[in-house]
């Protein structure tokens, strides 16, 4: 039986409202499932920066608090201000037991402060480019006075070498079990899902479809997502004369993702950095074969080839599009455990 445990959530972006699929998906999927599974929890969301809007809302049944600080740095001490208040409110109604931050930024900043001020838990996950040596809040901050989570190993890694400390934990974001027929026909051979900039590095996507397509010239390819550089990598595909056998589909609803995960052969993510990469596990769990760079979640599996370059990308997409491919799902990152595991954190069970 789980205990009854109060935790106060700090994030710098939360979704505006139940259709707002864009906004942290991992995160999105991780509370609801966790209401779910210890229903005692009661969790109260600090809102930063987005929804550019102050004010209070629910969201499935959990409440969130938006100060709408829209990253300007003349906000930036009342959206501080507003959240120490929030958790003196908190603290003063008894329901404040966890303080848990995303990314190493202002969110832990504030809550190493209210950590120490109402002596009370602060777990910290890391999200991303948060671990860099560009991000003087690791210098900042004393990281022996909160829990640090990690997403994936090589995060982990990355972060040791910045700051020559251990996280305290690694908890991947899990995906939950998908449903379908593995035997339905895989039409699409090629499949990016991200944003459309620089770091995604989908230039590196067209160049391998270039030189698969002399090979295959019937390839067929799509890539979702939207982002600045949209345009530019249409105009790349378009010289290449591979307007026929790429879509551009910009953003979709996840539901709608994975309907396409489950008619595609490879997820190529040719990205130069992830923290976790949630697409991965997606796409397992949709029954996709892999091909990406050690980035993120990546595993040397029978499902995942990692490269090294971009010729080992063409060469472990053409090996795959040569052979029998079997999409079974495999679910290698189930929220299960992202919840149990998290759900020890905080308390809510031994």
């Amino acid at each position: 039986m789980s205990k009854e445990r109060n935790i106060l959530l700090l994030t710098p972006g939360f979704p505006k409202d139940e259709n707002d699929y864009l906004c942290i998906p991992p995160l999105q999927d991780f509370l609801l499932a966790l209401k779910k599974n210890f229903p005692s929890v009661n969790i109260t969301v600090a809102a930063f920066q987005y929804p550019f809007m102050q004010g209070r809302y629910n969201w499935n049944n959990i409440s969130v608090f938006s100060f709408g600080g829209r990253n300007s740095k003349l906000e930036k001490i009342f959206v501080w201000d507003s959240a120490i208040t929030l958790a003196k409110y908190l603290k003063e109604k008894d329901q404040l037991d966890v303080v848990h931050s995303l990314w190493f930024g202002e969110c832990a900043f504030i809550g190493n402060r209210i950590s120490s001020r109402f002596n009370i838990k602060h777990i910290c996950t890391l999200m991303g480019q948060d671990v860099s040596t560009k991000n003087f809040y690791l210098r900042l901050l004393n990281k022996n006075k909160l829990t640090v989570v990690s997403l994936s190993q090589n995060q982990s890694d990355l972060f040791r070498q910045i700051t020559r400390q251990n996280v305290d934990e690694e908890i991947f974001w899990g995906v939950h079990n998908q449903h379908f027929d593995s035997n339905k026909k895989r039409e699409i051979d090629l499949l990016g899902v991200g944003s459309l900039i620089n770091l995604k590095n989908y230039k590196a996507f067209i160049n391998v479809l270039n030189k698969l397509k002399s090979e295959f010239p019937a390839i067929k390819s799509m890539i979702i997502g939207d982002g600045n550089l949209r345009k530019k990598l249409i105009q790349q595909t378009k010289l290449l004369g591979l307007h026929n056998n790429i879509e551009f589909t910009g953003n979709l609803k996840r539901s709608e993702v994975f309907n396409i995960m489950q008619k595609s052969k490879i997820l190529l993510h040719p990205s130069l950095f992830e923290g976790s990469g949630l697409v991965f596990a997606e796409a397992l769990a949709n029954g996709m074969q892999i091909v990406s760079y050690n980035v993120g979640y990546a595993k040397e599996i029978d499902k995942w080839n990692i490269a090294k370059n971009e010729d080992e990308l063409f060469h472990h997409c053409r090996n795959l599009l040569n052979k029998n491919l079997s999409f079974e799902p495999t679910n290698i990152f189930p929220i299960e455990e992202t919840v149990n595991r998290y759900a020890k954190l905080y308390g809510l069970i031994n």
